[in-house]
């Protein structure tokens, strides 16, 4: 959507032209950070509606720096780095990113994915004039998800979840005893099926088990169907 703002934390300059370039011709407005710090004063500044952090900054670990933004911000965070195996990746996505884009990179790959993330950001927010307004309140025996304000609740512990968990976790009990597949649930959490891929997905179930079930190594609550998908159960379902 014109307008809308976006905070880029890299050292690098000439990546800062370049990525502004396609915003600004998209009618984004870009603000580039230079610094960890920066970073953060800029985010609680501005309020942007997505921030792209790289992942080495020469003031702190973009990990660390990712965690100090989900205290304030659940705006859809983009890691931008020059390390991209796996494990990085999985490290990105579990300290509350919401994407992974490895370096060199393409801009019009990037600009797709911030348009991708911006959309779902927005019609979850319910800026989606299309969509009717959700009910307030998702419960399942020890689960309560209030949809306006994003808390969840366990047995009636709070619990942090990132953005993108939180959207699982959405669909999932809003579609309970249904099997659902990898490509239905990227379809419904992350827009498109190529803008990611299963692998991605597999690491948000695995930290979103990690923070809602008593045993993340036997769920009880998000249950694998080998060969088929997943299938969202109450306790007392579960098989």
């Amino acid at each position: 959507m014109p307008g809308e703002t976006i905070l880029l934390a890299d050292d690098e300059a000439d990546i800062g032209e370049i990525l502004g370039l396609f915003l600004q011709t998209e009618g984004y407005r870009m603000k580039q950070a230079f610094s960890g710090a920066e970073t953060v004063a800029l985010a609680k500044e501005l309020s942007p509606q997505l921030i792209v952090l790289d992942v080495l900054l020469p003031d702190t670990d973009g990990y660390e720096l990712c965690k100090q933004l989900r205290m304030f911000t659940k705006a859809p965070i983009l890691f931008l780095s020059c390390k991209d195996n796996e494990l990085d990746r999985i490290i990105g996505l579990s300290v509350g990113g919401d994407d992974y884009i490895g370096k060199p990179f393409s801009p019009n790959e990037v600009l797709a994915r911030i348009k991708a993330h911006l959309r779902r950001s927005r019609m979850y927010q319910g800026e989606d004039a299309h969509k009717a307004e959700p009910p307030h309140m998702v419960v399942s025996r020890s689960l309560k998800v209030d949809l306006k304000s994003h808390d969840v609740f366990v047995d009636g512990r709070p619990v942090e979840l990132s953005v993108k968990e939180f959207r699982l976790l959405v669909c999932f009990m809003n579609h309970p005893r249904q099997v659902l597949t990898s490509e239905q649930l990227l379809r419904n959490v992350w827009g498109h099926k190529a803008e990611t891929d299963s692998k991605t997905l597999h690491v948000h179930i695995g930290t979103l088990r990690k923070k809602i079930e008593k045993d993340p190594a036997h769920p009880k609550h998000i249950v694998t169907l080998r060969g088929a998908g997943y299938k969202f159960c109450d306790e007392a379902e579960a098989v």
